[in-house]
């Protein structure tokens, strides 16, 4: 599918370039970015309801994935850099949910554990979440929303593989 510019003729006789889509409200990539920021507006005020800042809830959901990684992997983990990971981890150490502990074998590196605290609220937080998720797909039927979530895995996917590996 091309959507690129055409040429339409202007007033004065000249050829201007036309793009389809060029409409903000008919950009996909505009209209992603708007649910998104929309979604995580929605959802960083109703986790700040429980004291976890925004870039602590995507440390937490990895760790709640598998903890004990390093600073690095999480940061590839989370498409973040490491000195950016690595505030968000001092601050949920500051806040009791996560300890730092260096590894047995190679010293050199330092690995992120949850805490019984940042065990427990899990469950709390991933309620919060799925509250969201199902407020994002309120208006749509449920096979619409398995199959927005398989067409966005695929533009995800799609672009995924125009990007230069780090």
């Amino acid at each position: 599918m091309n959507l690129s510019a055409g040429r339409v003729p202007s007033k004065a006789g000249k050829s201007r370039s036309r793009h389809v889509g060029a409409r903000l409200d008919e950009s996909l990539g505009f209209l992603i970015a708007e649910a998104e920021r929309a979604s995580k507006r929605v959802l960083f005020a109703r986790i700040a309801e429980h004291g976890i800042r925004r870039g602590g809830w995507f440390v937490l959901r990895a760790l709640w994935e598998r903890e004990g990684i390093t600073h690095r992997e999480l940061a590839q983990r989370l498409g973040l850099m490491e000195t950016s990971v690595l505030e968000m981890v001092r601050a949920l150490e500051g806040d009791g949910l996560v300890t730092r502990t260096r590894d047995d074998v190679d010293r050199r590196k330092v690995r992120i554990h949850l805490t019984p605290e940042g065990r427990a609220i899990e469950t709390t937080l991933m309620q919060v979440a799925q509250t969201v998720n199902d407020l994002m797909v309120r208006d749509l039927t449920q096979a619409e929303a398995v199959l927005l979530k398989i067409l966005l895995k695929k533009v995800r996917d799609s672009l995924s593989e125009q990007i230069e590996p780090e």
